[in-house]
């Protein structure tokens, strides 16, 4: 075996015991590997911040996608064309790469499915361990059935809160009954009660037979929130009338404040004149036998013993206000009012065209016959909603068929969307 001449075993341990330059040595060595290093750990930092911006972007894509394709029977292409637009977008920043977009919509699980693929983004080392697409990521949303809103029941503790009692009937078929009360019979039809709704949702539980109840009732749903709670009350003025009473009377009465009440008696026939018409300190009373016709009114109840009674052969028929303080409102309790009882006993209450709003009224309906099945529509918004005996109370939701509005929060509501994944 041939071996290194002396003259370079000795330079070489020289070369070894040398503090020279040294680190300079090591510096030039290892430079590279640590540049390497540190290129790649920013590399894979931009490649994990990459992915989560286009988490981002497909997440708000299938959100967008899936509400526009609710609201167009469902089209592939609609949902498409969102899609675009938010690559469109997403290509104005300028990012490097190539991102396409894949969508899949399904009308019946309601939902869109958003798939982004990114390629040729150039990536320091990334680019040698990512196979095609570099990037993949997929979202998916998924929208509720919108619904229309007909009842809130707004008490939160008690029992009953709606309730329907002996052949009491409620037609809702084309929109959703509420309650409030996380009572475990928050929700009551018994006896040959029916209560027929698109959906029927109590907070807390339910009592009756499957028999009462169009659709089995959901339990454990998230309380509604008043939709009318910020809604200003109308001013109120000093009295126009007071204590004011009318029998046999034939003719018209104007709006404003009645103080003391107004009581319509003894087979009077009464066109009350379109505005506003605030009961205070006492009840409204349309006896039976008597007639009223009221179109562009809304009533306002405020004081002690502020309510309204219609007799049970009355004639009621009541269209609310187009525009002003009471737009779209039947009935407008002060929300400073004690718990109060507002009742139909009418079998002649056929229009009730509007929203009937008693944050502290308890509305009783116990009549014999249909109720508001006239009206182009009626929603209720009461602290309890009691009916018993016999009434069909009819509560439609045609609200195209009326300029009479529909206060936020009742009436329609759009699409819930959420994501899946």
């Amino acid at each position: 075996m041939n071996s290194l001449p002396p003259t370079w075993l000795a330079q070489l341990k020289q070369l070894l015991h040398c503090q020279k330059g040294h680190m300079a040595l090591m510096t030039a060595i290892l430079a590279p590997v640590l540049i390497g290093l540190a290129a790649s750990a920013m590399d894979v930092t931009a490649f994990v911040a990459r992915k989560g911006d286009l988490e981002g972007l497909a997440d708000a894509a299938a959100l967008a996608a899936a509400k526009e394709a609710s609201l167009n029977g469902w089209s592939e292409r609609s949902a498409v064309a969102v899609v675009n637009g938010f690559l469109q977008a997403h290509a104005k920043s300028g990012t490097a790469g190539t991102l396409a977009a894949t969508v899949k919509v399904d009308s019946i699980l309601k939902q869109v499915e958003v798939t982004l693929d990114e390629d040729q983004h150039p990536y320091f080392v990334m680019s040698y361990f990512q196979s095609n697409p570099q990037i993949r990521v997929v979202s998916a949303a998924q929208t509720s059935n919108s619904s229309n809103i007909c009842v809130i029941g707004l008490e939160g503790a008690d029992s009953a809160t709606v309730s329907l009692e002996t052949n009491a009937v409620i037609s809702a078929p084309k929109c959703a009954v509420y309650s409030n009360s996380e009572s475990t019979s928050g929700l009551l039809s018994t006896g040959n009660a029916l209560l027929t709704a698109q959906l029927t949702c109590s907070a807390g539980g339910f009592s009756g037979a499957i028999k009462n109840f169009s659709t089995p009732p959901l339990t454990d749903c998230p309380a509604v929130s008043d939709p009318l709670a910020s809604r200003p009350a109308p001013p109120v003025g000093t009295c126009d009338q007071r204590d004011a009473v009318y029998q046999h009377f034939i003719g018209s009465l104007e709006p404003g404040v009645y103080c003391g009440g107004l009581e319509i008696r003894a087979s009077s026939d009464i066109t009350l004149k379109a505005g506003i018409y605030v009961i205070k300190d006492g009840p409204l009373i349309i006896e039976s036998s008597s007639q009223v016709q009221a179109k562009g009114v809304g009533f306002y109840f405020t004081g002690r013993n502020a309510s309204f009674l219609f007799g049970s052969s009355s004639i009621v028929n009541i269209e609310a206000p187009t525009t002003g303080a009471l737009a779209g409102l039947v009935a407008f309790q002060d929300r400073g009012s004690p718990e109060t009882d507002f009742v139909v006993t009418s079998n002649k209450a056929r229009k009730l065209l509007g929203t009937i709003y008693l944050p502290n009224g308890n509305l009783i309906v116990d009549a014999n016959n249909k109720v508001a099945d006239e009206s182009a529509y009626t929603a209720i918004v009461v602290r309890r909603l009691r009916l018993s005996k016999g009434p069909n109370l009819v509560l439609n939701t045609d609200y195209k068929g009326t300029l009479v509005p529909v206060p936020e929060g009742v009436g329609p509501q759009g699409s819930v969307v959420r994501l899946l994944y």
